[in-house]
């Protein structure tokens, strides 16, 4: 059903990320027994279980081996553009303004005005749509939880170190560094200058989503563990005031059924996860959240939730204008026309390797997860009953309407945009 499941966070892929941040593990067990996975839990539920470091291992590598200039996309992260050969160079400026890079990149000074870099990287902090407006209202998420469960998260980044009430590990090669997953769904979410609900309060689970790094076959994710760790936030739901409740977990992951009885029967333990979270009042949100709810098949969207790209990374991130499809999605355009599409391409995050930021020109499917659930959560602060399909029903009738088109003259799709001040407004006035 889904083509793009297996690439739910594209800028993974393109970031050599098999563990995002654990990757020198990863590629030191092959060939020798890969270390055991481990727990990490808190005594109490509340604090820190392990304070992960950042990755600053990956900088050396960045700045010695790694490059990457395509045709029309370029990931420069820590790299010293001053060294560039001219050929480089124009390769690089034909790779405007599709260009991946840190506040540690340096640019040819050739590029400099044709490409504002510093300018480009704070217009990316906005989370864009009015959520900023909301803000200024008061509506920040506050009193509500989000769980996020993902990769290994570099605890200590400013931007949201201060919004983390519990950090925990299940199911981990151990001592593992700060993932750029982590770091950018907890950002996303929650952070201070780039989060959606920058009030809401964090709880993160990091696991590894494999059975084993010396496997890459259909069978080898870690569905059971994911379970697992579900149901942990459940146990830990249950202890905390009805005034601070978990309302949504955010699961940057694809999946569907494959036909192979085995692998089928691990991933429905996981499904059946995420019913008993939905029956704790915890909306699951994943990149294929349509399979987690029946009523999701009214609207007859595959995809209920996806991204937007930006047509001009220094427009106005509010404004509908600058807006158009996820750069990766128009390969299947059709099958967006009807889901509620949020930022996407284009935006800042904390960094893996430090208190600094990266921007990505290209985003992830995974990107649009911790965006929907920093959503519900504003919306569930406002409306402490709503459900997800209130939510999602909502979302739709309040969504702002484009039309785009791949290229000039070419064919023209309309889309459906999330409209977060409608859609509170609508809340508020049906309270």
């Amino acid at each position: 059903m889904k083509r793009f499941m297996k690439i739910a966070c594209l800028v993974c892929i393109l970031s050599l990320c098999a563990a995002c941040g654990g990757t020198e593990n990863a590629e030191g067990s092959h060939g020798k027994e890969a270390p055991a996975f481990t727990d990490n839990l808190t005594k109490d539920g509340t604090g820190i279980a392990r304070q992960a470091e950042a990755a600053s291992d990956m900088v050396e590598y960045y700045k010695n081996r790694y490059i990457q200039l395509e045709e029309n996309f370029a990931d420069i992260r820590w790299y010293d553009g001053s060294k560039m050969k001219q050929t480089q160079k124009d390769r690089l400026a034909g790779c405007i303004p599709n260009i991946t890079y840190n506040e540690e990149t340096v640019f040819p000074k050739e590029l400099e005005k044709e490409f504002p870099a510093q300018l480009i990287l704070e217009k990316g902090k906005s989370p864009g749509l009015g959520v900023e407006s909301l803000h200024e209202q008061g509506i920040t998420g506050k009193g509500v939880g989000i769980a996020i469960i993902d990769q290994v998260l570099y605890t200590g980044h400013p931007e949201y170190a201060s919004n983390l009430a519990l950090y925990e590990e299940m199911h981990v090669v151990p001592n593992q560094s700060g993932s750029m997953h982590g770091a950018a769904l907890a950002s996303i979410s929650v952070g201070k200058t780039c989060g959606v609900a920058p009030d809401a309060t964090l709880y993160f689970w990091g696991m590894d989503n494999v059975k084993s790094w010396d496997r890459e076959d259909d069978g080898n994710v870690a569905w059971k563990e994911y379970a697992r760790v579900i149901e942990r936030v459940i146990e830990l739901n249950r202890t905390l005031p009805e005034n601070g409740k978990i309302r949504v977990i955010a699961i940057s992951r694809g999946y569907n059924f494959t036909g192979n009885e085995e692998v089928d029967a691990e991933l429905q333990v996981m499904l059946d996860a995420i019913h008993h979270a939905s029956d704790e009042g915890i909306f699951v949100i994943t990149t294929s959240t349509e399979m987690n709810y029946d009523f999701f098949e009214a609207y007859r969207t595959d995809a209920p939730f996806a991204g937007l790209g930006k047509l001009d990374p220094l427009g106005d991130p509010d404004s509908p204008d600058t807006y158009t499809l996820g750069s990766w999605q128009w390969e299947s355009a059709e099958m967006f026309e009807k889901s509620l599409l949020v930022p996407m391409d284009g935006r800042t995050t904390a960094d893996m390797s430090g208190d600094t930021y990266v921007y990505y020109a290209d985003g992830g499917w995974s990107w649009t997860v911790p965006y929907i659930a920093g959503v519900y959560a504003l919306c569930a602060g406002v409306d402490p009953d709503i459900t997800p399909e209130a939510f999602y029903d909502a979302a739709v009738k309040t969504a702002t309407i484009i039309t785009r088109s791949k290229e000039e003259g070419g064919k023209e799709y309309t889309f459906h945009m999330m409209n977060p001040p409608a859609l509170i407004s609508s809340l508020q006035n049906n309270a």
